[in-house]
């Protein structure tokens, strides 16, 4: 098998679906399997993917186990030299598809490939980021970094030249079979967010190198399993935690941990205040939630 494509699905019928679409209607012609990790949805997406995507492997959870989980299932159960990790609210296209198998066919120190990701009306989204620092932890709480970028700490890019980056958003990345054998599967302790930026970093850690390619491209609706007022930020915040704990030091943990957590005490200020003005009473409630479950991650040791 040449190809193997890894899809973690939670109640995101209609986004799965299109995102299938695309992959039958590129017609690749290479030898390629589908990997759908589904984590116990309610929506019909199972009975979907039986109905009209029978060809699709289909692992199925009874709850949400998170996508890094999600994804280490399909690799697991998948048989292709190369592994494409992909969002389900994406829509992709035969060339590009086709232009990542081959650079990494050509290329024997890439561990990973991958290219822009657009909006929907074609505009760029952030499609890679360089390993966090201090003054870039400080830039996200602050806003400040977003002033110049707004999905500022992530990069988009529209770049003519193929370049080395640190790491690769996964909603789009292909990750070679040989480079997952030696470093490992996805660090199932992130549930979500970071989990891409830890696996890239012991890529590097390894030698391999990630690669960006501007002629490659995928459409990214972008936000399909998450509503607005949810737990997101904070899980954010975990996950870069998380990252910070395992790669550098406990040094810089507490100093970015007292960081996060001195933010979220200031938004939990302005919040308490907003609550008291029936507009945003609503509003409120959900981002005190939000900056106090980031408190609490703060303040974990583990």
């Amino acid at each position: 098998m040449d190809l193997s494509i890894a899809l973690v699905n939670w109640n995101n019928r209609d986004y799965l679906e299109q995102c299938l679409q695309s992959i039958m209607a590129a017609e690749l012609p290479v030898a390629y399997e589908i990997v759908v990790a589904d984590h116990g949805s309610m929506d019909g997406s199972r009975e979907m993917l039986r109905t009209q995507f029978p060809q699709v492997k289909v692992v199925a959870n009874d709850e949400n186990l998170g996508v890094a989980r999600g994804n280490n299932q399909c690799i697991q159960n998948s048989t292709g030299r190369c592994i494409y990790i992909l969002n389900n609210d994406t829509l992709v296209n035969r060339e590009s598809i086709l232009r990542m198998v081959r650079f990494l066919e050509e290329h024997a120190e890439a561990g990973a490939v991958g290219g822009n990701l657009l909006n929907p009306d074609g505009t760029l989204q952030a499609s890679f980021c360089y390993f966090p620092t201090l003054w870039e932890e400080f830039q996200v709480v602050t806003h400040i970094g977003q002033k110049r970028n707004p999905v500022f700490p992530c990069h988009p890019t529209a770049g003519s030249e193929t370049r080395e980056v640190d790491w690769l958003s996964s909603a789009s990345i292909l990750v070679r079979r040989e480079a997952i054998e030696e470093i490992g599967l996805i660090d199932e302790e992130y549930f979500i967010y970071s989990d891409e930026t830890d696996w890239q970093y012991r890529l590097w850690q390894a030698g391999w190198k990630v690669f960006y390619i501007p002629e490659v491209t995928t459409i990214h609706f972008g936000g399909g399993s998450f509503k607005p007022g949810d737990r997101r930020y904070a899980l954010v915040y975990r996950g870069r935690m998380l990252f910070a704990r395992k790669h550098y030091g406990w040094a810089y943990s507490i100093a970015q941990r007292s960081l996060f957590a001195l933010a979220a005490i200031g938004r939990e200020i302005v919040w308490l205040v907003l609550l008291a003005n029936r507009k945003w009473r609503a509003v409120s409630r959900k981002q005190l939630v939000s900056n106090w479950q980031t408190l609490r991650y703060c303040l974990q040791l583990k």
